[in-house]
């Protein structure tokens, strides 16, 4: 589903954080989003997924979204995982994963979304009854955004899903975003600090700097771009 960004304003109280965003990611594109800390990456899918007030429009599929709370933009298809995983602890892997599907009504669909989930994250399989609290940083990564998929989202946020795991856990990660965004033809917006995995599964990128979109392009010129490589890759062009 295309989502269009249009002069986004966000912030918290008088803060105004996000300064006339402008982007577009097409139906079943990856999309990264770079830059520093305190860039707004983190406001930004905030506001995608209506969880800060918002100037500006924000249109999936040509659905106006701005100013919709979150549970409305849930049952509009958007799943947002946020860093920090957002997980529930005491409840078990089963709960949480079911959790996910509460706005839908197609309970046999479930069934079947949670048997898909499982074939992405075949650990989450034999967790099912054990608390979340008590899984690995990885397993508690899986199992969010397993979660995301039991809402059988049309569009997928995720806020630094590789932060604090191991490298070999998160290329496993991107593997499995890049096969469900390959096999659902779910749109994925991204926001990572490891600008090599991002850009590596992305079909396009944007660098956001102190509120503002400062550079936008596909993902193989943003990875050329001298100053992103110096400023996130590490390496001169």
């Amino acid at each position: 589903m295309t989502l269009i960004v249009e002069d986004l304003v966000a912030g918290y109280g008088d803060a105004r954080v996000l300064h006339g965003v402008r982007l577009t990611v097409g139906d079943g594109e990856i999309c990264a989003i770079l830059g520093p800390n305190g860039a707004g990456k983190t406001t930004l899918l905030r506001a995608l997924s209506g969880m800060v007030k918002v100037r500006g429009r924000i249109a999936l599929d040509g659905a106006e979204l701005a100013g919709r709370p979150p549970d409305a933009l849930a049952r509009q298809g958007v799943a947002h995982v946020p860093e920090g995983r957002g997980t529930f602890m005491p409840l078990t892997v089963e709960e949480n994963l079911r959790l996910g599907a509460y706005v839908r009504r197609d309970r046999a669909s479930v069934e079947e979304d949670l048997e898909r989930v499982h074939t992405y994250f075949p650990v989450l399989r034999t967790r099912l009854k054990q608390a979340a609290g008590s899984l690995s940083g990885g397993e508690q990564q899986m199992l969010a955004i397993g979660r995301a998929l039991m809402l059988r989202p049309r569009l997928l946020l995720l806020d630094e899903p590789s932060l604090g795991l191991a490298p070999l856990v998160t290329r496993e990660l991107f593997r499995i975003v890049q096969a469900v965004n390959a096999e659902e033809r779910t749109t994925v917006v991204v926001v990572e600090q490891n600008a090599h995995l991002a850009l590596g599964i992305a079909q396009q990128a944007h660098v956001l700097e102190t509120g503002r979109i400062v550079l936008s392009g596909t993902a193989e010129r943003i990875r050329a771009d001298e100053q992103v490589a110096q400023s996130y890759l590490g390496y001169r062009v």
